[in-house]
């Protein structure tokens, strides 16, 4: 046994606590060097205790156990606190217990040898660092040239090719975040800017790059486009410059809303990396069914205000 019951015990719970997702979770086994077969071994539609806990008790069994768990454990400390958590529902809670579980931890290997590292397991971890540094630099420097287009469009004065410029770095954008997206198309009497889906749920998009404020028109159009659609379709309202008060309150007096708002900030937050696309979507998703609110800023998002 290479850690006792206890440390084991605080390491579990702040992994669980700290990388909330199961995809986090399973990247970190991965960037750590828990062997594929022991990762691939579990079921990942159970909770992440079932998944965590015998990853665990087997690398603390096992001789060679010993790196992998050392890494996990910096790995999870490299964690101060739990603002990156702020994103989520009951996110001011969620940075709480994590928290709260870090500190536990860092409380009982104070005086523990778990973060040195003979040098054959620091070579072994540079080099798996600098894979995953190699893999996230590709996804980054996608993400910086679409941020790069997307700017230097901010000082195109002419409008029809603003638009279309546009359509192009939102197409781009959601086949970076693995959205199965769809160019611009027509149906019977309407336009559609794209499409793509997310989580089952089919989106049309409406994007508009315009110096006025878009209107309640515009977004009862997108509206009755998703209506006439399948029952999963819903609309994602894109304004570089922003919506309308008047627009957004007057649409949510009408039948249940379909679709949801993003504007330039929103895309800028995005494109600088702060949040995942598809994680904003989530929660402006979430924010609409619980609050009917079609229209709410990445930046509250982010900070918990919301």
């Amino acid at each position: 046994m290479h850690f006792s019951d206890n440390i084991l015990t605080a390491l579990q719970d702040a992994i669980i606590n700290v990388f909330w997702r199961k995809k986090d979770m399973r990247a970190l086994f991965e960037r750590s060097g828990v062997p594929q077969q022991l990762i691939s071994g579990q079921d990942w539609e159970q909770y992440k205790y079932h998944i965590l806990h015998p990853v665990l008790e087997t690398l603390n069994r096992q001789r060679d156990g010993l790196g992998p768990l050392r890494a996990l454990l910096k790995e999870t400390l490299d964690y101060k606190d739990g603002d990156h958590l702020l994103w989520l529902q009951d996110g001011q809670k969620r940075k709480r217990e994590a928290e709260r579980c870090l500190e536990h931890l860092r409380l009982l290997v104070k005086d523990h040898d778990a973060a040195k590292r003979s040098k054959e397991e620091e070579q072994r971890a540079r080099q798996k660092a600098a894979e995953e540094s190699a893999r996230g630099k590709g996804f980054q420097k996608k993400l910086a040239d679409l941020k790069q287009r997307f700017f230097y469009h901010l000082q195109n004065r002419d409008r029809q090719d603003r638009g279309y410029r546009l359509e192009q770095i939102l197409y781009d954008l959601f086949l970076l975040f693995e959205l199965n997206p769809k160019s611009a198309f027509r149906r019977k009497g309407e336009q559609i800017d794209g499409a793509f889906s997310l989580d089952g749920d089919h989106y049309l998009l409406e994007a508009k790059w315009q110096e006025r404020k878009v209107n309640l028109t515009d977004l009862r159009d997108l509206d009755g486009a998703v209506d006439t659609s399948l029952d999963n379709t819903l609309g994602l309202f894109i304004s570089i410059n922003g919506f309308g008060e008047v627009a957004l309150d007057g649409y949510l007096q009408g039948s249940r809303p379909r679709i949801i708002c993003m504007d330039g900030a929103d895309i800028t937050y995005v494109l600088e990396g702060r949040i995942d696309f598809c994680d904003l979507l989530r929660r402006k998703k979430d924010i609409a069914v619980q609050k009917r609110r079609i229209f709410c800023s990445a930046g509250n998002i982010i900070s918990g205000k919301v």
